[in-house]
């Protein structure tokens, strides 16, 4: 009853972060990164390692104990406070300074379009050596040719505007180093201690556009709309949950790790 009743008040569903204001249909972005990741986490009583983890990451997502390995400033992502659950790390995913076999789970959630081509082997042999066996490496984000169009459409439209913040930095980046494709990613994880990989397509391309166009203001908002904005949008967030129809914005690929080397 107390979550229905949260719903209809705020449109945020049980399990997702309280961010201290309604549910908007731009925040599907950061629902549809996690929130897969968050149910393909395995059942190890172990602590998640997240690379690239910035000041919170997947620890909004789950009550489970995080190590957060970051190297960069916190001031990129906005100055979001830090949950309990997350240890941060100060290193790069290169260097992980945990133990091996750690982790019952490392995982990267939009992290390797931020890494050169060159050194993503080595972040890869890293996420493996600290996750334990029958743990999982887990790796999502943008992937493939069809995504890298969609962020120039983007970076495109915030181009033309003053109020574009640092998306523009975070699509160069992406341009810079290029998206990985699923068969980079599945190639990086190589077969040494790999019992299986699994690659599911995450966010439809289309629907991730129309969330783009809302963020940029391009459908109607009358006076007092943002009373009802998770109301209205909250049907097409229902939809883009539950589709499942390339092409897709994001891959989530996952291996699963065994004890052989």
């Amino acid at each position: 009853m107390f979550d229905t009743f949260r719903y209809i008040l705020t449109g945020r569903r049980a399990g997702s972060p309280d961010v201290g204001r309604p549910w908007k249909v731009w925040d599907l972005d950061a629902e549809l990164r996690y929130a897969p990741v968050a149910r393909a986490l395995p059942a190890l009583d172990l602590p998640i390692c997240e690379v690239g983890s910035g000041p919170a990451g997947l620890a909004l997502w789950t009550d489970r104990s995080v190590w957060g390995v970051d190297p960069g400033a916190d001031e990129r992502h906005g100055g979001i406070v830090s949950p309990p659950n997350l240890t941060r790390v100060q290193s790069d995913g290169a260097s992980i300074p945990l133990p091996d076999r750690a982790a019952s789970a490392t995982i990267a959630v939009d992290t390797f379009e931020h890494i050169p081509p060159a050194a993503r082997q080595a972040v890869v042999d890293e996420m493996k050596r600290v996750t334990a066996p029958s743990g999982r490496v887990i790796i999502i984000g943008p992937t493939n040719a069809e995504a890298a169009t969609g962020d120039r459409r983007v970076y495109d439209r915030w181009a033309a505007r003053e109020d574009h913040g640092n998306i523009l930095q975070w699509l160069g980046e992406h341009f810079e180093n290029g998206l990985p494709t699923v068969e980079e990613l599945v190639g990086l994880l190589g077969t040494d201690r790999v019992a299986a990989v699994h690659a599911t397509g995450v966010f439809p391309l289309r629907m991730w556009w129309i969330m783009h166009r809302a963020t940029l203001g391009d459908f109607p908002q009358p006076r007092g709309f943002h009373l009802i904005h998770h109301l209205t949008w909250g049907p097409f967030g229902w939809v883009a949950r539950r589709l499942h129809r390339g092409p897709y914005y994001r891959w989530m690929v996952v291996a699963d790790l065994t004890d052989a080397a």
